[in-house]
């Protein structure tokens, strides 16, 4: 704004005006006061929802962490069954436990009952044709078949002594 002794330097013509200019500026300092006060009133009124929302959420993981705190239930607390509570600590024996790895099966039957060679008749790969000349063994191994079981039935007839002739069994 300008000073006392300023003023009388400026024309006429911007002594008239000059009042309507800063007229015209206060109504916009007026105007964009009252748009920061209503901006003002609605982040207040959010920062209040947003506050009351934080308290909800803290009464709730209040509430929640009483429940996690508590202790557990156990046949000595609570109406649990004993079988269903914790058991002591047993001795536990050692297994050893059969790891599978390659070279590691049953071995081979000293006696098999009969023998059979399979030879491949083409390559799995190329699908050329090999000749049983040709084949390596690879593997050997046992198939175990275990025949059907047959009852052994044997028919009993008893036979009466000359001497006493029955003529009907018990």
């Amino acid at each position: 704004m300008a000073s006392p002794a300023d003023i009388a330097v400026l024309s006429s013509f911007k002594t008239r005006t000059l009042p309507a200019a800063l007229l015209a500026r206060m109504a916009g300092l007026a105007a964009r006061v009252e748009a920061l006060e209503a901006e003002n009133t609605t982040l207040k009124a959010r920062v209040d929802h947003l506050g009351a929302e934080n308290a909800a959420l803290k009464a709730e993981n209040a509430a929640l962490r009483m429940e996690v705190e508590q202790p557990l239930k156990t046949p000595n607390n609570s109406s649990m069954p004993p079988s269903k509570g914790q058991k002591a600590n047993a001795e536990t024996k050692a297994t050893p436990k059969g790891k599978v790895h390659a070279g590691a099966y049953r071995a081979l039957h000293p006696n098999p009952t009969m023998r059979r060679d399979v030879f491949a008749g083409h390559c799995p790969h190329c699908r050329a044709a090999m000749t049983a000349a040709s084949q390596v063994p690879l593997q050997a191994y046992d198939r175990i078949e275990i025949p059907a079981i047959t009852p052994d039935v044997t028919r009993v007839t008893p036979l009466p002594s000359r001497r006493h002739v029955q003529t009907s069994f018990p």
